[in-house]
């Protein structure tokens, strides 16, 4: 492999722009030196001390994750549990990270068409809208043409997904239209039900969200946040691996720290 990590960096900001992310994200190139050559690559949901473990020995000197290792600001990098201490383990060991997050969400292909594409969905158009870091709109769920029973779709998050959803709703209702948003959609709602649609599958959905959506009449699938990303992060493996000639490995397994 001969290639640099800016110039990984490059291609994946031409597939899912990193301007397109929502303005609270982040996005990008977290730690690393942009013209360090990289030997192999990593593609992990979320670091976990325990996946940090697998990719130091396994040699990857650069990691693509989907959630952000660094979200909010750190007062200190010192060997300790949690997000600091992940930090300074992957400096330590020279390892570089590449977030995308958000504007994988919006990307054809990125997280929101592959959960639309694993259940099935047809003619998915996009809905929930956010200001980018450029200023924009992007449109980080999708809605389309469904057709089966509410009972139907749980049973194909079920088998695609790994998890069976909590429901707001029957099983026995008919779902023409879905809206899904992968991650953390329940403040996304009313922008669903404006949708048109019938049941709302994403994950984290509060109590008051889900009431809402049950007086609107519209169903919602909780599915659970990491469970709803795993489409995009298998999508996600499937583009580093298209940019790069050398070893690339999906490391997986720490996703949900609820255990489903």
């Amino acid at each position: 492999m001969r290639f640099r990590v800016g110039e990984i960096l490059a291609a994946i900001d031409r597939r899912a722009p990193f301007a397109s992310a929502a303005a609270w994200d982040a996005v990008g190139l977290q730690i690393g030196d942009l013209e360090r050559t990289v030997s192999a690559v990593a593609v992990v949901h979320e670091f976990t001390t325990r996946l940090i473990d697998r990719i130091v020995s396994g040699g990857a000197d650069l990691v693509v994750t989907y959630h952000p290792l660094l979200f909010r600001p750190l007062s200190s990098v010192t060997a300790v549990p949690g997000a600091e201490g992940r930090v300074f383990t992957l400096i330590e060991r020279r390892v570089a990270v590449i977030s995308v997050h958000t504007n994988w969400d919006a990307a054809p292909g990125g997280s929101s068409d592959s959960l639309a594409a694993a259940l099935e969905l047809r003619d998915p158009e996009g809905f929930a809208s956010s200001t980018t870091g450029a200023g924009d709109e992007a449109l980080f769920g999708r809605c389309g043409s469904f057709g089966g029973s509410v009972g139907d779709l749980a049973d194909l998050a079920h088998a695609r997904l790994g998890v069976r959803p909590r429901l707001s709703g029957s099983l026995d209702r008919v779902a023409r239209r879905v809206a899904v948003l992968p991650g953390s959609g329940g403040s996304q709602v009313d922008e669903a039900i404006s949708a048109g649609a019938d049941a709302y599958l994403t994950g984290d959905v509060s109590h008051h969200q889900a009431r809402r959506a049950a007086d609107s009449g519209m169903v919602v699938l909780d599915a659970g946040h990491g469970p709803t990303e795993r489409p995009g992060v298998r999508a996600l493996y499937d583009l580093v691996d298209g940019i790069v000639d050398g070893p690339v490995e999906l490391v997986g397994g720490d996703d949900n720290p609820w255990g489903l």
